[in-house]
């Protein structure tokens, strides 16, 4: 009888191991990776030719960050969602746009006319939960680098659940996970987008 009830819980865990958010002690946050609406309210494209490259770490960076002491424990997959959204976030931004999924070199720019790269990691990622709910954020570092590889801004950007305008606010820890990404997206295509234009002007007047 011992042997069946053992047999029976083995099977219970494998079974809710597998069911995709939910295991016996903890939970696997994925957010949905799409853009909502308010994106395309905020952000309009400009005239520019630029490219972007991930880091791999970022492909694969998750959080064990539990909020607090009597959270459950929690595990938020944060770059699965967080890549496909800026992918999303660039392609809306800009006229033209490259995604380059391997390290940028001079020739790589020269031959796909590059007039600007983009290079966006995750610096950190923060959760807290308390009796009034849950909010995380995220704050990323990018460098923007012109036609010839050469690095000439650097910045960080930051984006919470909680900052105002956030599309369907406190509707859990996926959608505030999703959230979060797209308020961080929102901020690094802007900053983006007004360096390229002055920059563009600058070499426009010069000239």
């Amino acid at each position: 009888m011992r042997e069946n009830k053992s047999l029976f819980f083995l099977i219970l865990a494998m079974s809710l191991a597998g069911s995709g958010c939910a295991s016996i002690w903890g939970w696997d946050i994925h957010a949905p990776g799409i853009l909502s609406p308010q994106f395309s309210r905020e952000i309009k494209p400009i005239d520019a030719r630029a490219a972007l490259f991930i880091p791999e770490s970022v492909y694969n960076y998750r959080s064990t960050d539990r909020g607090g002491r009597f959270a459950d424990p929690q595990t938020f997959h944060i770059g699965e969602a967080y890549v496909p959204m800026m992918v999303e976030g660039f392609q809306a931004a800009f006229s033209e746009f490259i995604l380059i999924d391997t390290e940028p070199t001079p020739e790589i720019m020269k031959q796909y006319g590059i007039e600007w790269l983009a290079a966006v990691g995750i610096k950190s990622f923060t959760n807290r939960v308390t009796l009034k709910g849950q909010t995380v954020g995220l704050k990323t570092e990018a460098v923007l680098y012109d036609r010839d590889l050469r690095a000439v801004h650097h910045f960080e950007s930051q984006g919470s659940s909680d900052q105002r305008d956030v599309f369907a606010k406190k509707g859990g820890p996926q959608v505030n996970l999703n959230a979060a990404l797209e308020r961080n997206v929102i901020a690094v295509v802007q900053h983006l987008q007004d360096q390229i234009q002055s920059r563009d002007h600058e070499q426009g007047a010069a000239s």
